[in-house]
């Protein structure tokens, strides 16, 4: 579920209507909105592009820019992920997400357990290019030590799912086995719906 920046940009170069895209912008101007506006503005944005015949929804924090704040992509995948759901359109698109937010083995299980059909962590392999230009590596190209990363990120995947007891992506795709910890009821409700949340904590204000 990890793509590679030409896995990435070849699935966005598919001219085939059964691999139409949107990409769907997750920065927003706190002047106009508030987070949890600007939340519901992308699910809208997302039903809408379901509902147009896009099967592929890019869901990108990349288009940074002075004066916008970034939905955090999780919050968004987990948000899309239901309203599609209860608009009864989630089976027609997978969710693609374009984030800086994810790093670790952890970060990528709970995009995926919130939804998340692939994920491409561009800022993960600009660090990379640049640990590279700063001589931090020695006798391997940009190419491998991406894939090196990959491999890497991969192996956590399998020792987080099968400590579930899970032995496929597609299972754990949406499974949602967390416990929230620290979030309000109403980011929960919106964005992890169903989750279990046991104390209360930081609303959609405190996020912003």
């Amino acid at each position: 579920p990890v793509l590679s920046e030409a896995k990435f940009n070849a699935l966005l170069a598919q001219d085939d209507p059964d691999f139409a895209h949107a990409r769907i912008d997750l920065n927003y101007d706190p002047r106009e909105l508030g987070l949890e506006d600007a939340i519901r503005k992308v699910c809208a944005a997302a039903e809408a592009e379901v509902r147009a015949g896009k099967v592929i929804l890019v869901l990108s924090d990349r288009q940074v820019e002075r004066g916008k704040l970034p939905i955090h992509a999780l919050l968004a995948t987990g948000a899309v992920h239901h309203h599609l759901t209860e608009c009864g359109l989630r089976t027609d698109a997978n969710l693609v997400i374009e984030t800086a937010t994810a790093r670790d083995p952890h970060q990528f299980a709970v995009l995926i357990g919130y939804g998340a059909t692939a994920i491409y962590p561009y800022l993960a392999y600009e660090v990379i290019a640049d640990l590279l230009r700063l001589g931090r590596f020695s006798g391997l190209g940009l190419p491998e030590l991406c894939r090196n990363y990959r491999k890497g990120i991969n192996k956590g995947l399998y020792k987080i799912i099968s400590k579930m007891g899970i032995a496929t992506i597609t299972s754990y795709r949406g499974a949602q086995l967390f416990e929230i910890v620290g979030l309000h009821d109403e980011v929960v409700d919106l964005c992890f719906k169903g989750s279990v949340s046991r104390i209360q904590g930081a609303n959609f204000e405190d996020l912003e």
